[in-house]
């Protein structure tokens, strides 16, 4: 767990375990959580324009977090739903939701998770895809750095691998139960204080969030790569060139079929 700058909060609490727990505020923490929010919509715009085999892939990863029933999985309920506004059709979803559970493989062989990392413009990247062609990703992840003037290279000792859990309760409603499920850290989710994320070792994440809907409503979930504190890095650090060539890198990973994340160290 990577120990976090808290700023005046009154959300502090007596441990309740032995683990180091900390309570942030939406100010003064979430480095990471604002960068995601601001991925989440280059992501979610990628998708609105995105063709059967990328929201296929989404609803595949979106599966294998949650399971393959949407009234149960709300990351799942809300990729179908955005596919079907997308004119996906139905036998596409089935399709990728059997893949997901591992009922049924593609024609060229089992779809199987691949991380790539790469440095571009002096920014940090951790890409994961889901393919049934390794090759095929690596060739085209490859590229996209490439003409960014990146290049793949060792960077996942900069990330911290954790679960999320996206609540719509403030950070005192679930921080008792969050500890008593064994979370790693919460921060409020927005500016009012009315959601939170529960944060988790990746292996828990699906554990918490079931534990977590018995008094809560969970709006979504996932597991991340959270730059470390010590390799992340400001966006206002990069030269107006250098946030271009970024933008234009994270756009052309997200609208690849096979990339169903995109991580950075910028906050």
């Amino acid at each position: 767990m990577i120990a976090r700058k808290l700023g005046n909060t009154s959300c502090i609490r007596p441990l309740l375990s032995k683990r180091l727990f900390h309570c942030s505020s939406a100010v003064s923490a979430g480095h990471n959580k604002w960068s995601k929010i601001k991925h989440d919509k280059a992501k979610n715009d990628a998708l609105k324009n995105a063709g059967a085999s990328k929201f296929a892939n989404q609803i595949a990863v979106a599966t294998k977090l949650g399971g393959p029933d949407p009234n149960l999985n709300v990351k799942l309920a809300s990729v179908i739903e955005q596919a079907q506004r997308a004119n996906i059709s139905k036998k596409v979803i089935e399709n990728a939701i059997k893949r997901g559970s591992g009922e049924a493989s593609s024609v060229a062989g089992p779809a199987a998770v691949v991380v790539y990392e790469g440095i571009a413009n002096g920014v940090s990247f951790v890409v994961e895809a889901l393919t049934d062609n390794k090759a095929r990703s690596a060739a085209n992840v490859k590229a996209a750095f490439t003409k960014a003037n990146g290049s793949f290279a060792p960077t996942l000792y900069m990330f911290t691998k954790r679960g999320w859990i996206h609540v719509d309760a403030s950070v005192d409603s679930v921080f008792d139960k969050a500890i008593d499920l064994g979370a790693q850290d919460i921060e409020e989710a927005d500016a009012e204080g009315t959601t939170a994320y529960v944060y988790t070792e990746h292996a828990d994440t699906k554990k918490v969030m079931e534990g977590l809907k018995d008094t809560v409503k969970v709006l979504d979930f996932g597991i991340e790569y959270s730059a470390n504190e010590d390799t992340a890095m400001s966006d206002e650090s990069l030269s107006d060139d250098a946030r271009v060539m970024h933008e234009k890198l994270v756009r052309a990973l997200d609208e690849l079929d096979d990339v169903t994340e995109v991580y950075t160290n910028l906050t």
